[in-house]
Formats: structure tokens, C-alpha cells, sequence
């Protein structure tokens, strides 16, 4: 630890646990109803990628008032479980109803199905917001260290590697257990509904004893019309907001593609989506001590410009792979890469967000880490969601080919290059724009332990 450190207190274990398996069910929620949405819809709902791309985009558009409705909320409230932990119970129970809606819809015609498709995808928004809103407000009042926050936040980095394994893995193995189509989607539904409700009531529990740094009501204010000359100043704020449009495009561009380029272009099926899953988040979760110590060694920038460099290089490797032409190993190594990359994107990048907050603390004052919070999420969900629509609406272009009940059909060449598309480059060249937000930011240097010169001990 360094001497910048030694003056805060270590977030105990229990903490770090009970916070970070939360984020099971937030990354579940975020990346299997992105992945298999689409894909439900167009093989066994028979509708178009480019009609589930638009429900899911006028579901976030939703998110644009929930999310600071929420924020605000939690900034205010005062109760025997703090300000944010009633918000992850309510946000758990709402979450799981949410999932099992989307995946076990009944049999109806096609308005009555779009509108009941268009109440769940809002309740999955509400649900997500209640949660993850406070949650990610969190990190920045539980310790005054920025080193601190980041050991808490790679925690919950292992958490989401484990929630992005049972998102893509474990639900492609459920659907095809259980005979794909409707029924193997009814049981992943179930399944996978009560993980989630699960591990973010465990997060409300885990974090009965978390600390809170001292929170003065009289600093508590919402977002008025002048304040947001002082939200343009926080200049690292807007660097990381310009920043997470790009990353989110880009992952809404693989998650919503991925499958689909498994079962259509590598034509590897449920088994290599599960096998990519388990190769990308076993590397994810196990490179947290090297990002750590990377993070300490260069600052939060430099490494994490490191992990778009290898999320970039993965993207690009599938140029070098024609339709069926991967192997098993390639595959994983694929995988790995990218897992590597995507560990170190998403701990830094959380991370710095809990640094921007208690930065906005030390310019004004005021504590509305739950109201920034929540801005930086209404800028997640709706570049997710417009990148969804984006690459439906491309696929549809294309000529994508929509099946019932899970059958697969010869793809036309121009749906092929659309996929490879969305799946390599776009995300590459916003990985690319994102890099370069980045590099203007400055909070988070390097550990004082490395600043000193060789011999001289921290």
C-alpha cells in the first residue's frame, strides 16, 4: 500500500463481497436481454431484429426520466438503511418480474404483442435504474481513497465476469437443454429471473455494515438550472460521459451481434457462444490483480487505454476468420484477449466515475453523487440502446433472414458482411474515438510508490 494510503482504513472483505455480487444480476440484466432479445425475437417470436432494436431503444428512451428521477430519490432519502440500500431491494424484486416477463411471453397477436413487449422492456428499465442508479453512486461514499475504490471496484469487476458467464453462457446452455425455442427460453426465463433477484437482494444485505463517508443534508441539493454550469466544469465528468458513449456503442455493437455471428457466420451454435463467454470472463475476472497493480504503476488512463488496445486487437483477429473457419483454440485465445481487455476497461472505468464524483464533492460542496450517477446512466443505456437499434436496423438492411421457434436458414451474403460489421468494425473504430476522450483525462495518476525514485522505500 502506498503512503497515500495508509491514512484510510481498508474496505473489510465482507464488504467488498456483499457490494460487488450485486453486479451478477445488473450484468445478467444488462447483457442477456441485449444479446438474446434480438435473438429471440427473430427465431422464435418471428419478428424482426429491427423491431427489437426499436422497443429496446423506446424502453431507454423511458430510462432518460427514470434514471434521474432515481438519482435525485436516493440523493434525498433518509432511512434506517441509508440513503441508496432500499433502492437494491426494490430494484432486485423489480428486476427479476422484469426478466421473466421478457422471455416467457404468451402467445398473442402482433400489436398485443409489441405492447406487451414494450410494458415488460419498461418495467426491465425500472428495475435496472432502481438498482444500479444507487449502486454505482456508492463506491465514491464508502472510502475517501481513489486506490481504495478501485480494489472495492474490482470486486464487483469478478462479480460482473461471473454474471456475464451465467448471461451468455449459462443461458445459451439453459435454452439448449431444454430444446431452444420458446420452452428453452421459458426455462433460461426462470432460471435466470431468480439469479438475479437473488444476488441484488444479497448486495442490499451485503452492504448493511459498508461505510458512508459523513453526509451533510444541508450539501444534499438536486440539480438546478445554473448548477449545470458547474457539472461542464467538472472536466473529467465530461470527458468520461464523451468517453462512454463510445464504449457503450461499441459493447451494444458485439453484445447484440454475438450471437447471432455464433449461429450464423462461425456456425459454432449455443456451444460456442458458451465456450467464447467462458474463455472472455475467467480471463476478466482473473486479470484484476494485473490491472490493479498497472493502475498503480501508470495511473487509471494509461492502463486503461491499454485494455482498448487489446479489446481492439480481439475485434480485428475475426477479419482473419472466414465463415465456419475457427477452431476451438482460436476461439479461446480469442476469447481471452478480449476479456483481458474488457476487465480493464470496465474496472478503470468505473472507477474513475467514483473519482469524477468525489471530485464534483471537492468543487461545489454538494453531495448529488446519485444524481450524477444517474446521468452517467441515462449516457450508458441510451448509447446502448441506440447502438441496438443501429445494428437492427443494419441487419434488416442487409436482408437478415427472422426464423420461428429457433430455426436457422442460410444467410444471405449481405447479411454475413453486416454481422462481421458489427461484430469487428464498428467496434473497433469506436473503441478507437474512445481512446481518445481518454486521453485528456487526469485523475487517478500513478501511485506515489512508483513516483519515488529506485531504493527508496513508500
Amino acid at each position: 500500500m502506498s503512503s497515500s494510503d495508509a491514512g484510510h482504513d481498508r474496505l473489510p472483505l465482507k464488504v467488498c463481497l456483499g457490494f460487488g455480487v450485486g453486479t451478477i444480476g445488473v450484468s445478467i440484466m444488462l447483457n442477456a436481454v441485449t444479446a438474446y432479445f434480438p435473438a429471440y425475437m427473430s427465431t422464435v417470436l418471428g419478428k424482426s431484429t429491427e423491431l427489437a432494436g426499436y422497443l429496446l431503444m423506446a424502453s431507454k428512451l423511458y430510462d432518460a426520466f427514470a434514471d434521474i428521477v432515481i438519482g435525485m430519490m436516493s440523493d434525498r432519502t433518509r432511512s434506517r438503511w441509508g440513503r441508496r440500500r432500499p433502492f437494491l431491494l426494490a430494484g432486485g424484486l423489480v428486476s427479476a418480474l422484469s426478466f421473466l416477463m421478457i422471455f416467457t411471453a404468451p402467445e398473442m397477436g402482433d400489436t398485443a404483442l409489441m405492447i406487451y413487449m414494450l410494458l415488460a422492456l419498461i418495467i426491465y428499465s425500472t428495475g435496472y435504474s432502481l438498482f444500479n442508479v444507487p449502486y454505482m453512486a456508492m463506491p465514491s461514499e464508502m472510502t475517501a481513497s481513489p486506490y481504495e475504490r478501485s480494489r472495492l471496484l474490482s470486486f464487483r469487476t469478478i462479480f460482473v465476469s461471473l454474471g456475464q458467464i451465467l448471461a451468455m453462457a449459462g443461458t445459451a446452455a439453459l435454452i439448449s437443454r431444454s430444446g431452444g425455442g420458446a420452452e428453452g427460453y421459458m426455462v433460461m426465463g426462470w432460471v435466470i429471473a431468480l439469479v438475479i433477484g437473488t444476488t441484488m437482494i444479497l448486495s442490499f444485505f451485503g452492504t448493511a455494515r459498508a461505510p458512508v463517508v459523513g453526509v451533510d443534508p444541508a450539501h444534499v441539493a438536486p440539480l438546478q438550472g445554473g448548477d449545470w454550469k458547474t457539472v461542464l466544469k467538472n472536466r473529467p465528468f465530461c470527458l468520461l460521459m464523451a468517453a462512454k458513449v463510445c464504449q457503450f456503442l461499441a459493447f451494444a455493437s458485439l453484445a447484440t451481434t454475438s450471437l447471432l455471428f455464433m449461429l450464423n457466420v462461425l456456425n459454432l451454435g449455443y456451444a460456442g457462444q458458451v465456450q467464447l463467454a467462458l474463455a472472455q470472463n475467467i480471463a476478466c475476472g482473473l486479470s484484476m490483480p494485473g490491472w490493479l497493480w498497472m493502475e498503480r504503476r501508470m495511473g487509471k488512463r494509461n492502463a486503461y487505454l491499454i485494455g482498448i488496445a487489446l479489446m481492439s486487437l480481439a475485434a480485428l483477429s475475426w477479419l482473419l476468420v472466414g465463415p465456419g473457419g475457427v477452431s476451438v483454440t482460436g476461439l479461446i485465445l480469442r476469447g481471452i484477449g478480449a476479456g483481458i481487455g474488457a476487465g480493464g476497461m470496465i474496472l478503470l472505468s468505473i472507477s474513475m466515475l467514483a473519482d469524477a464524483l468525489a471530485h464534483d464533492r471537492h468543487l461545489t460542496g454538494l453531495r448529488r453523487e446519485g444524481l450524477l450517477s444517474s446521468i452517467m446512466a441515462v449516457i450508458e443505456k441510451a448509447a446502448f440502446a441506440i447502438g441496438v437499434a443501429l445494428v437492427g436496423i443494419l441487419l434488416n438492411m442487409a436482408q437478415y433472414v427472422p426464423t420461428r421457434n429457433g430455426a436457422l436458414v442460410q444467410q444471405p451474403d449481405s447479411a454475413i458482411t453486416a454481422l462481421y460489421a458489427g461484430y469487428v468494425l464498428i467496434p473497433t473504430l469506436l473503441f478507437l474515438c474512445n481512446a481518445g476522450f481518454i486521453w485528456f483525462y487526469t485523475l487517478g495518476g500513478r501511485s506515489p510508490a512508483f513516483a519515488k525514485p529506485a531504493g527508496v522505500a513508500p
